[in-house]
């Protein structure tokens, strides 16, 4: 069975959970922390207990959690990088479990319209592959820093077909956003138990 970051939160009865808690219980881990490289076109890594500064660039940036239900964080903006803005002050989950980029249904339309990707009766966004190398970065700012996706970074190309890697997801209580894998392919990310944060840096 396939268990997702936000599995380590939401069941307290899970394996995973039980398995890393137990372990920092037990003092098996040198740190309170899990960390992932998903690899673009390389093998992923999970790193239980520690981090493994070989997989990333510069520092980390540790982002405090404003849910620890979740690993949710804030979300300053989102924007294009010709500086349209698609979004603001909402709320982020960093999650391994979900594949794609998601968030409220108006703003992944509008977002989608910008690059001129079409729906498809799956729910989800097509584009002419001809236009991918056009499309504009995508900005996510967090904490007052930047990171940033290009347009190679959220298509995902098969047989002939590009897929815009964000879907529309419409959460009742608020309005969040969920930066899935094609975001963590890009930014290495730890998460650390003891201090309730959430660490970003350029993957390698």
């Amino acid at each position: 069975m396939a268990f997702s970051v936000l599995d380590f939160l939401r069941f307290p009865s899970m394996a995973p959970q039980l398995f890393f808690e137990n372990a920092m219980e037990e003092g098996q881990v040198d740190e309170p922390v899990f960390a992932f490289y998903l690899g673009d076109n390389a093998d992923g890594e999970l790193t239980l207990g520690g981090v493994d500064h070989s997989k990333y660039e510069g520092n980390l940036h540790m982002v405090d959690l404003t849910a620890a239900t979740y690993w949710q964080i804030d979300l300053d903006k989102i924007s294009l990088g010709n500086g349209k803005k698609i979004t603001t002050g909402a709320a982020a989950i960093v999650d391994s479990g979900t594949s794609l980029l998601t968030g409220p249904t108006k703003d992944v339309a509008k977002l989608a319209a910008m690059v001129g990707a079409k729906p498809n009766i799956m729910g989800e966004y097509t584009l002419d592959c001809s236009t991918v190398d056009q499309i504009p970065n995508f900005v996510f700012t967090i904490d007052n820093h930047e990171y940033v996706l290009t347009g190679r970074d959220v298509v995902i190309e098969s047989a002939g077909t590009c897929l815009f890697a964000f879907m529309g997801l419409d959460i009742p209580s608020q309005p969040l956003w969920i930066l899935g894998d094609v975001f963590m392919r890009k930014y290495y990310t730890v998460f650390n138990y003891e201090t309730k944060q959430v660490g970003l840096a350029k993957a390698i």
